[in-house]
């Protein structure tokens, strides 16, 4: 078999199963498993795969960890901060996902805003422990050493009993149809029990985001309040949006 036919049916088999094993491909290919590692790491050049111990994951797959995520579209996330924190008042009860956008948010709340803020990121809760009017509620579990979050049905539970005024989160994909989606089925239901426990579900997302979908849907549009993005609310991807009254900012 070819190089390019071998690449053909490594990413025919990622796509239907999401991740492969080096030794498994090296058996159904016919090839050495060092044929498949330079396979494998000749795909990754060209950000097809994500290679790990023993084989390989389909990009789109990957969680990315905290640090990688803080890092990318920075000024898009603070343009989002900007105007995610006038929606914040005082006396208000908050709950924040762990997106590294909602770190932008805490950064800059206001000193003399006096709210109650919940959340399960242990970089947001250490941000606003140094905020002087700020209550921090970290909510507990078992932590995702590389999302700096923590999670887990205990998690799930403890949302599921508060009630907060608004929540601001994160996001993997929104649109009209499928509403709002995540690529990790612990962190789409963690979600779920966020907007259940919130009275306004505020959703920051950067423009790559708009339109788009992944695996696991988190709820409908319909239980959306309001999208903030770093483009202007009057472009044309918010056509479907706005076509359903919700509120783009």
């Amino acid at each position: 078999m070819l190089k390019q036919e071998r690449h053909h049916a490594i990413l025919d088999k990622l796509k239907a199963n999401k991740k492969v094993l080096s030794t498994k491909l090296s058996e159904e290919l016919l090839v050495s498993e060092d044929t498949i590692r330079r396979d494998l790491k000749e795909l990754e050049s060209k950000n097809l795969v994500y290679k790990v111990h023993g084989g390989a994951l389909l990009k789109e797959s990957r969680i990315l960890s905290y640090d990688e995520r803080r890092g990318a579209d920075i000024d898009k996330k603070k343009k989002i901060a900007k105007k995610a924190v006038k929606l914040i008042h005082d006396g208000q009860a908050i709950i924040m996902s762990g997106s590294s956008t909602n770190l932008e948010l805490a950064k800059i709340i206001p000193e003399n805003i006096n709210a109650t803020v919940y959340t399960y990121s242990l970089p947001i809760a250490t941000q606003l422990s140094y905020h002087p009017l700020i209550e921090v509620i970290f909510m507990g579990g078992k932590l995702n050493k590389a999302a700096q979050v923590t999670v887990g049905i205990d998690l799930v539970t403890s949302i599921y009993n508060i009630s907060t005024d608004i929540c601001f989160m994160g996001v993997d994909g929104i649109n009209v149809k499928r509403g709002l989606t995540e690529q990790d089925w612990d962190v789409s239901r963690i979600k779920r029990s966020m907007i259940h426990a919130s009275n306004h579900v505020v959703v920051m997302c950067i423009d790559s985001k708009l339109m788009s979908a992944k695996r696991h849907t988190v709820v409908p549009i319909k239980e959306i309040d309001a999208i903030i993005s770093n483009i202007d609310p009057t472009d044309t991807v918010f056509e479907d949006f706005n076509a359903i009254g919700l509120t783009v900012i």
